[in-house]
């Protein structure tokens, strides 16, 4: 059975640093490492925040992840650059790629990082929400090991290829889209496995080859739009390969785990671009006439990035939800 409490968010941050330090971190990494993982819970995605961090310290642990590797520059090419992770932390490799996208912004208006050789970036939308926190529209993605059959199959051969795009907006509420390829992603997926809720819609393949809506019967993911999501995770596998001179999603599945992925951090300058009142009255006359429509009978129209902001602040005020499970499992790191 699923059980549910809160959790001040300092008293998180807390154990997260706590459990950080003695396994070797210190320092900003420690302070990044845990406020990402917290801030992750906060906004509603435990999955890779709370629900996550156990895994990440086993993976440290193990070696798998080197906690002494930082992500470094290997090649300089104006707006771009390219950028190696040495398989260290994926959170402090992406930190570091899309703050480095950021500076390059300032300078050229676009800013772009591609970074191969890096670990798991954990919730994709922490680096689209750095950008906007400076101003920037930010655009990220990454590869991964296979998780989905192209369309048309059932085998899987295709990365659920995570895809963000954060546009600012002054009072801190970014719009945010942060997307799998699946159509719904994994961390939701073992969400559901565990309390056994049916999907509004088939999120994917049983063993017999049937669309479900069950996600423990789930063993393949059902991507985006069939054929536009198929093309689509193909296409940002490549892209992301090419422009770091890293691996592909084929070559990461053929490890024993999913390793030295491939990622892209693109950052555009707001403030080279026009008046800051100019821009952010566009943005605003634009959800505005969004949150106008009429809404289906029981749903709201909102933008993306809108609930899990209303989640943050409500968590703030009143306590992160977690999984009694998962923070038990902490507290005895």
């Amino acid at each position: 059975m699923r059980r549910v409490k809160t959790i001040p968010y300092e008293e998180m941050f807390s154990q997260f640093h706590r459990v950080l330090t003695a396994t070797g971190f210190d320092g900003d990494d420690t302070d990044t490492l845990a406020r990402v993982f917290a801030d992750n819970s906060r906004d509603g995605v435990p999955s890779h925040g709370l629900n996550r961090f156990p895994g990440f310290i086993r993976d440290v642990q193990s070696g798998r992840v080197d906690l002494a590797a930082r992500a470094a520059p290997v090649a300089a090419l104006g707006a771009m650059e390219q950028w190696d992770g040495h398989r260290g932390p994926g959170v402090l490799n992406g930190m570091a790629s899309m703050g480095r996208a950021i500076e390059l912004a300032r300078q050229y208006t676009v800013g772009a990082v591609a970074l191969r050789n890096t670990s798991h970036w954990m919730r994709a939308g922490a680096y689209g929400m750095l950008a906007a926190d400076a101003g920037c529209i930010g655009i990220c993605w990454t590869n991964t090991s296979r998780l989905m059959p192209p369309y048309g199959g059932l085998d899987k051969r295709l990365g659920n290829n995570p895809l963000v795009m954060a546009i600012p907006r002054p009072d801190g509420d970014h719009v945010l889209l942060d997307m799998a390829m699946t159509q719904f992603s994994g961390g939701r997926m073992g969400i559901h496995a565990r309390t056994g809720e049916p999907f509004p819609v088939p999120g994917g393949y049983d063993r017999d080859g049937q669309l479900t809506t069950d996600a423990g019967a789930i063993e393949r993911a059902l991507p985006i739009g069939h054929w536009k999501g198929s093309g689509l995770a193909l296409c940002l596998d490549l892209v992301a390969a090419l422009l770091s001179g890293g691996q592909t999603t084929t070559q990461i599945s053929r490890q024993d785990n999913e390793a030295g992925v491939s990622q892209v951090y693109l950052a555009f300058d707001l403030s080279r671009l026009g008046e800051a009142e100019s821009i952010a009255a566009s943005v605003q006359d634009t959800l505005t006439e969004l949150a106008s429509g009429e809404a289906l009978p029981g749903e709201q129209v909102t933008w993306p990035g809108q609930r899990s902001a209303g989640k943050g602040r409500a968590a703030l005020r009143d306590g992160v939800p977690v999984e009694w499970e998962f923070w038990e499992e902490v507290l005895a790191l």
